[in-house]
C-alpha cells in the first residue's frame, strides 16, 4: 500500500510541476506576443498586457531572467520609470544574467527620469555611476563583449560620439584579436542617432 501511496504523490507531483512549467511557458509567449503587437501598432494597451503575463512569471524560476528582462522593457516603454525602480529595488543582483545589471537598469531608470525633468547634469551622473560599475566588472573579466558593449553604449548617452568612437578604438588596440566585434560595435554606434 505505501508502495502505491508513493507512486501516486510522485504522478502528482510530476504533474504538478509541468502544469506550473507549461503556465510559465504560456504566459512567457503572451507577454512576448504582446510586446511585439506593440512594436507593431504602439498601442500602450498591449504594454499593459506583456506586464501583466510577466507579473504572472514571478513564481516560474527557470523564466527569472526573462521575466525581469521583459518587465524593464516594457516599464521603459511605459516611461514608468519610478515603477521600474521600485521593482528592480526588489530584485537581487542574481536576479540578472550578469552581475552590474542591476545597477545598469536602476540607474538607466533614474537618468531618465532626470532626462524627462531636463536636469542633465544628475542624468549624466547615473551613467558615469552605470560606466564605474561596468569597469568593475571588466577589470576581472575584460573579455566580456557583453559588458564592452553596455560600456559605450553608456557612454554615448553622456559623451560625443566622436569621443565614444576613439575611446573605442584605444580598447581595440589592446586587444588586437577581437577586431571583428570592435569594428561592428563602432559600425552600430555610428549608426546610432
Amino acid at each position: 500500500m505505501s508502495k502505491n501511496l508513493i507512486i501516486v504523490i510522485f504522478c502528482f507531483l510530476f504533474l504538478c510541476c509541468r502544469g506550473e512549467s507549461n503556465d510559465c511557458k504560456n504566459s512567457y509567449q503572451k507577454a512576448k506576443i504582446n510586446l511585439n503587437k506593440y512594436y507593431e501598432d504602439r498601442s500602450s494597451s498591449h504594454l499593459d498586457s506583456a506586464l501583466y503575463y510577466a507579473n504572472q512569471l514571478s513564481a516560474c524560476t527557470e523564466y527569472k531572467v526573462r521575466a525581469v528582462n521583459l518587465k524593464i522593457t516594457v516599464y521603459t516603454l511605459l516611461k514608468k520609470y519610478e515603477m521600474g525602480c521600485k521593482y528592480l529595488d526588489s530584485l537581487n543582483v542574481t536576479d540578472f544574467s550578469l552581475p552590474y545589471q542591476k545597477t545598469l537598469y536602476m540607474k538607466t531608470f533614474e537618468g531618465l527620469s532626470f532626462e524627462q525633468r531636463d536636469d542633465y547634469t544628475k542624468r549624466n551622473a547615473c551613467y558615469k555611476e552605470i560606466v564605474a560599475e561596468i569597469e568593475r566588472y571588466l577589470n576581472t573579466n575584460p573579455l566580456d563583449k557583453n559588458a564592452i558593449a553596455d560600456l559605450f553604449y553608456t557612454k554615448l548617452k553622456y559623451e560625443e560620439k566622436k569621443v565614444v568612437i576613439n575611446e573605442i578604438n584605444l580598447m581595440q588596440s589592446q586587444k588586437k584579436n577581437d577586431k571583428e566585434f570592435f569594428e561592428a560595435l563602432k559600425e552600430t554606434i555610428n549608426a546610432m542617432e
